[in-house]
């Protein structure tokens, strides 16, 4: 009895072990890493050199500093605090802005021990507000502001930050002018130290430029995927001899691969992506999906854009001995190839005169010599190119499919109106950059607003106007009438 008594303590303990790891295992999956709500206490970053510069214990700041190259108001280094101005959740969120300027940067996260082969999701809530006077909403906003949010799996350049390196895996991008919208990731774990970011660049230099973060978390989606036993070392399966099967013979086929070309289009004068969409009756995100990497500020005349991208079918074609069979009575049946997704690509460069100052190349704006490329990814150099002003754009090739960062190099007599620098997503096709460059001599002014504090607007209505005009012209009749009885008053003396 004592005996069975033992036996059974043994197997409920046993149980309450295995219960307790299934539950810690799962428990792992679904438990956060990391939550950060912008609720506590804020601390100086010392990477940044000027200003107020804030964040939570263990965040930090990165931006991409300003060179003498740069035009004025471009690639500012962000201000950083706490505010409880726009929070989504809580009283309080991370604050990034500048006046009367751009930046691109964002804040950053290193998060060590986690498990290596792990699946993990980084989500965080962002909001943009970019106006030039002090509306609430963003009136009269910088154009192309891109927000997103990535996750560098590996850790960064030896454990130190490096967002524009090539690692990081990038959310898409989403407008966020006003309200909170959420921006997700999802990696797989190549180290045991991830690195968390957070990303934004606008193009003009308007009074506020300012992007709100708030309730961040990383989680665990999916545990690391378990080893597969090896074959070889598992004990021999005893089999028992059977008489062979009679196999039926099948007849040979050939197969060849039968192509449908893609639906395309080329790009003609005054066209637009929406434009290009419509007319051919596709929505701007499948235009947008065939094509990747394209902007609507690097459309060309002459470019040639997917509109359905073709298929492949691998048909069987029956050899004399099929057709036999297939005379008795057989059939075949013809399997849809899965078509393969390009490895590399290309990235493309062009300078040019932006004489009207949009950012974008039109028709009669000629291309510009001189002008110094270099293409880079992970802190190496992969090419560079120096401009002809007849041949660009100029394109990079055979490029794997991943993060590049191209940045120009413009001499002094040139004032640029776009970037400098961009990060080029290559998903087998083309990206492209375009440095859109203004001639000092030509008597451009500094492209950079100057903030100089404006008076507050008085709104009157219409009567209310009439009646100050009113009272205003006669005033200065009146101004005129004394001084004319004055004047004649002195002439009488003097006579």
């Amino acid at each position: 009895m004592s005996m069975r008594r033992a036996a059974v303590r043994a197997f409920v303990a046993l149980a309450t072990l295995f219960s307790l790891w299934v539950a810690s295992a799962h428990g792992q999956a679904d438990q956060p890493i990391l939550t950060e709500g912008f609720e506590g206490t804020f601390q100086s970053d010392p990477s940044c050199k000027q200003g107020i510069c804030n964040v939570p214990t263990g965040w930090g700041v990165w931006f991409i500093p300003r060179t003498e190259n740069d035009p004025p108001g471009v690639n500012f280094q962000p201000q950083t605090d706490r505010t409880t101005t726009r929070a989504r959740g809580g009283s309080a969120a991370q604050r990034l802005w500048v006046n009367n300027a751009t930046f691109t940067g964002g804040i950053y996260r290193i998060v060590n021990g986690v498990q290596v082969g792990a699946r993990l999701r980084f989500t965080i809530w962002g909001q943009v507000w970019s106006t030039n006077d002090e509306s609430p909403i963003s009136a009269r906003p910088s154009r192309e502001i891109r927000v997103r949010v990535g996750v560098d799996p590996l850790g960064g350049d030896n454990g130190r930050p490096s967002p524009l390196n090539g690692q990081v895996i990038w959310s898409p991008e989403q407008e966020a002018k006003d309200e909170f919208v959420q921006f997700t990731v999802e990696v797989e774990a190549r180290s045991d130290t991830v690195i968390l970011y957070t990303y934004t660049t606008m193009r003009d230099n308007v009074r506020h430029n300012e992007v709100f973060w708030d309730d961040a978390t990383l989680e665990y989606i999916a545990p690391p995927p378990t080893a597969t036993p090896d074959p070889a070392s598992l004990p021999a399966t005893p089999t028992t001899a059977s008489a062979p099967a009679e196999t039926p013979t099948v007849a040979a086929q050939a197969t060849v691969a039968v192509s449908t070309p893609p639906v395309t289009y080329t790009v003609k004068a005054d066209d637009t992506l929406l434009g290009i969409a419509i007319d051919q009756g596709v929505t701007l995100a499948e235009l947008l999906q065939n094509n990747p990497g394209i902007k609507p500020e690097t459309l060309q005349i002459g470019q040639v854009l997917v509109i359905k991208p073709g298929t492949t079918v691998a048909a069987a074609t029956a050899t004399p001995e099929a057709s036999a069979a297939q005379a008795q009575g057989e059939t075949s049946a013809s399997l849809p190839a899965v078509e393969a997704t390009p490895t590399v690509g290309q990235a493309c460069v062009q300078a040019f005169f932006d004489d009207d100052g949009d950012g974008k190349r039109d028709d009669l704006e000629d291309l510009v010599p001189n002008i110094q490329f270099v293409l880079t990814t992970g802190g190496n150099i992969i090419g560079s190119y120096t401009t002809n002003g007849v041949d660009e754009p100029y394109c990079f090739e055979n490029l794997p499919n991943q993060a590049y960062t191209v940045a120009g190099t413009a001499p002094d007599i040139y004032l640029a109106t776009t970037p400098l620098n961009d990060t080029l997503q290559v998903r087998g096709a083309r990206s492209y950059f375009s440095l859109g460059l203004r001639r000092v001599s030509d008597g451009f002014e500094d492209i950079s607003p100057t903030p100089t504090p404006r008076p507050p607007l008085i709104q009157v209505d219409g009567e209310l106007t009439v009646g100050l005009l009113s009272l205003g012209g006669g005033a200065l009749l009146l101004i005129g009438t004394i001084g004319f009885i004055v004047s004649a008053i002195l002439r009488q003396r003097r006579l």
